[in-house]
C-alpha cells in the first residue's frame, strides 16, 4: 500500500508523487484514488489511480535505489535482449509498451539498440527515424528524471553522473 508522500513511477508518465488519497464521487460511484502530481513539473495537473484497480496501481512502482542505478548502469546488471521490429509501426507501439511496463533494463536496451540502428542507417547514408529518436528521448527523459529525484540532484547533471560509472 502506497502512503502519501511516497515518490513512484508511473507508467510512462514518470516521476510522480502522492500528494493525497481520498473518496471521490465519479458518475454517482464512490471509489479511493491516489492523487498524483508530477515530481519535477511545476504543472498542478493532478492523476487519479482507483486504489482498487490493480492494473493501474502495478503500474505505479517504487524509485530506484542509487545502488540499482549504478548496477544498471555500470553493467554489473545484465540488461534484457529486445527484439528489434522491422515494420515501423508495430516497433513503436512496442516501444512504447516497453516503457509503460516501467522495466529500467529494457529500455536502457530499448535506446541501445536505436542507437545501433541509427549506426546501420548512417552507414548506409540515411537518417534515423524519427520515431525512434522521439521514443529514445522518452525513454532518457523517463530514466533520468528517475535518476535525478533519486540522487537529489538537477536533471541537467544526470548525464555527468552516468559517465563517473562507465
Amino acid at each position: 500500500m502506497h502512503k502519501i508522500g511516497d515518490k513512484v513511477m508511473y507508467g510512462a508518465a514518470g516521476v510522480m508523487t502522492i500528494v493525497d488519497i481520498r473518496e471521490e464521487s465519479i458518475a454517482d460511484t464512490c471509489r479511493s484514488y491516489y492523487v498524483l502530481v508530477p515530481t519535477l513539473s511545476r504543472s498542478d495537473s493532478q492523476t487519479f489511480v482507483p486504489t482498487d484497480n490493480e492494473r493501474l496501481v502495478a503500474t505505479m512502482r517504487p524509485l530506484l535505489t542509487k545502488d540499482e542505478i549504478v548496477a544498471l548502469y555500470n553493467g554489473s546488471t545484465a540488461l534484457p535482449e529486445i527484439e528489434w521490429v522491422t515494420e515501423n509501426r508495430a516497433r513503436q507501439e512496442y516501444f512504447k509498451r516497453l516503457m509503460e511496463s516501467g522495466d529500467r533494463g529494457a529500455m536502457l536496451s530499448m535506446i541501445r539498440a536505436i542507437d545501433e540502428s541509427a549506426a546501420r542507417r548512417e552507414a548506409e547514408g540515411k537518417k534515423n527515424f524519427l520515431t525512434d529518436e522521439n521514443a529514445k528521448a522518452k525513454a532518457i527523459k523517463l530514466l533520468h528524471s528517475e535518476i535525478a529525484v533519486v540522487l537529489d540532484i538537477p536533471e541537467d547533471e544526470v548525464s555527468v553522473f552516468l559517465k563517473q560509472l562507465t
